[in-house]
């Protein structure tokens, strides 16, 4: 476990979501459910264009970039990279280490426990309660972004926040070696 690794996963956590609506409670996924190429991995490229950061959410990443190493884990499909890789240039001013979900073989939450479980960080940041809760097994810290439809999710280990700016505080102390308060 890297003590000075983040991830974050993108669309809900970094990017707001299409019309601002974060749909699925993630109450009836199944670890087991087979990924599928259907109409949305087909649209994928298109999905994203137009959308904007979630609130006070860039400037936080920026501000953590500074004393970790952050990480991207998104489900969103390799051939949206071009399209992924211009909305961090333009909002955030660089790409950071991006990984991409390569096919349609995975589950948006299977690629994601693959990759954060081989990342091993010490937080991760997410907003789908499916993901999160499995994560949860693998990852110290959850820092879940509070929508609706995961509000159900608890756990000792998950911390709901509005926002990652409002993990700063906790994640800067551990950084500088300060318990937190």
């Amino acid at each position: 476990m890297s003590e000075r690794l983040l991830t974050f996963d993108l669309d809900g956590v970094l990017c707001r979501p299409p019309l601002g609506i974060n749909p699925g409670s993630g109450r009836r996924k199944r670890r087991d459910a087979q990924g599928k190429a259907g109409l949305l991995w087909l649209t994928e490229r298109w999905r994203y264009i137009g959308r904007k950061p979630m609130p006070r959410a860039l400037e936080a990443f920026a501000r953590l970039e500074a004393v970790y190493r952050c990480v991207v884990v998104t489900a969103r499909g390799e051939q949206a990279r071009r399209f992924t890789e211009r909305w961090f240039r333009t909002h955030l001013g660089h790409v950071p280490e991006l990984h991409m979900r390569p096919s349609p073989a995975e589950t948006s939450a299977q690629f994601k426990v693959r990759v954060v479980g081989e990342l091993a960080p010490v937080a991760h940041f997410e907003d789908d309660p499916f993901t999160a809760a499995w994560l949860a097994e693998l990852v110290p810290t959850i820092f879940l972004v509070d929508w609706r439809r995961n509000r159900w999710l608890t756990g000792s280990n998950i911390r709901r926040v509005a926002s990652i700016a409002d993990a700063l505080p906790e994640l800067l102390e551990r950084q500088a070696g300060r318990p937190a308060s």
